[in-house]
């Protein structure tokens, strides 16, 4: 079955994971950076995973009532029957619910994520091969070096100033195009910022610069 791909806005929301394994860990790892409040329900954490402060964790097995005020939930405990059970608790309170261990029985999977800045870019396979949606976020990342963390800030504040004085400055898809056409996220790369410049004035107007867009140029490219 074909699925609908959304990007959840977490931050300050509670999140509920079950199971303190590796792939529950993970989970809780990637909330986190997501900016969600997160509860861990697990009767059993390896000494040496140390899990940050900011999470809650209940040391004990699952019971009903867990997901109280949680906005998704994750079962991955590795026992069908628990995870079927926060499932279907999960369902009766319409709490959208992920079972890495059975995905076609959740209503979610998450896929593997790339990360520049504010770009994300996901790779997912229905939650039927993680390890190859990894494999392939990984290639992506040598297509979408960090430079492209510059290159969304850039065409965020072309965006923001056409919108403010859309008679003096034009944005839409052609010029984004032009811009990466002529070697944008290279230049960035490349730490040239005179010539970035260049670029901006030839494709938008001579008082275009990374300072009138008012857009911080990096201390170092990687």
């Amino acid at each position: 079955m074909a699925d609908y791909p959304v990007i959840f806005n977490l931050s300050g929301r509670l999140c509920v994971v079950v199971g303190g394994g590796p792939i529950g860990l993970r989970k809780v790892r990637g909330l986190l950076m997501a900016g969600a409040r997160v509860r861990l329900i697990t009767q059993d954490l390896c000494p040496e995973e140390t899990v940050p402060a900011v999470v809650e964790i209940l040391l004990r097995a699952y019971r009903p009532g867990d997901l109280e005020g949680a906005f998704l939930a994750l079962a991955a405990t590795g026992d069908p029957e628990v995870d079927k059970a926060v499932a279907a608790e999960a369902r009766s309170l319409g709490i959208p619910i992920s079972l890495p261990g059975l995905p076609a029985a959740g209503d979610f999977s998450l896929p593997a994520v790339l990360r520049r800045g504010d770009l994300t870019v996901t790779v997912s396979t229905g939650g039927r091969c993680p390890a190859l949606a990894a494999h392939l976020a990984g290639r992506l990342g040598e297509w979408l070096p960090p430079a492209w963390e510059t290159v969304v800030r850039i065409s965020s504040a072309i965006r923001r100033m056409s919108l403010a004085f859309p008679d003096k400055l034009p944005y839409n898809q052609q010029v984004i195009a032009c811009l990466l056409d002529a070697g944008l996220p290279q230049l960035i790369a490349a730490d040239d910022k005179d010539a970035v410049n260049r670029l901006l004035q030839k494709v938008l107007g001579t008082d275009i610069t990374l300072e009138t867009l008012d857009v911080e140029w990096p201390d170092r490219q990687p």
